[in-house]
């Protein structure tokens, strides 16, 4: 119950901000507010979490099992490596939030809602224990950091995107064409150097 919570609560701020977002503006503190109340609850869940977690076990805990797919079943969960980075997610978040406090003044609501979908896919990385839904999730941070960094980034900000686009691309299609010798992988990256 508490890895799809986790989940589910940045999910549930993004669509309340978006809902709100009629009645209040775009440009309101209000929206920094929920998003804040959002991400101090999620790091209270994961706090909860912590001290539940067994430290003494080395098996997957708080494992749970969801048949929301077509003949597809997803497996939620955290290890003893797993718990500390589901924690530092949900104590770095808030303070990014709170560090761009004042300096966000346009499109507050965007940035507001690309955190929360950061926050969101990150757990997700560190939660599921298939490798397929891992390598998707790790993957599908890459856009919203890609906005973040485009249109709320200082200097240079669209060219740091750019970079990041380009060097992460790179590294994929590396992985493409080495997938079924990791050997030949490594022998061309030593004769690159």
């Amino acid at each position: 119950m508490l890895p799809l919570l986790l989940l589910l609560i940045p999910l549930v701020g993004i669509f309340i901000i978006s809902t709100r977002i009629i009645y209040i503006g775009s440009n309101s503190n209000e929206v920094n507010y929920i998003a804040l109340i959002t991400l101090v609850v999620n790091l209270l869940v994961s706090l909860v979490m912590w001290i539940l977690f067994d430290f003494s076990s080395n098996q997957f805990q708080f494992v749970q099992e969801c048949y929301e797919f077509n003949e597809y079943s997803v497996y939620l969960g955290v290890d003893g490596l797993s718990i500390y980075f589901v924690l530092l997610t949900t104590i770095i978040m808030p303070i990014a939030l709170l560090s761009n406090w004042s300096s966000i003044i346009d499109n507050k609501k965007s940035f507001v809602i690309i955190i929360l979908l950061l926050e969101t896919l990150l757990l997700a990385v560190f939660l599921v224990l298939d490798i397929f839904l891992f390598y998707i999730f790790f993957e599908s941070i890459l856009p919203p950091l890609f906005l973040l960094m485009g249109l709320f980034g200082s200097t240079n900000k669209t060219r740091a995107s750019f970079y990041l686009f380009l060097y992460t691309l790179k590294n994929q299609c590396l992985r493409a064409k080495f997938r079924g010798s990791p050997k030949a992988l490594i022998t061309k990256l030593f004769k690159e150097t």
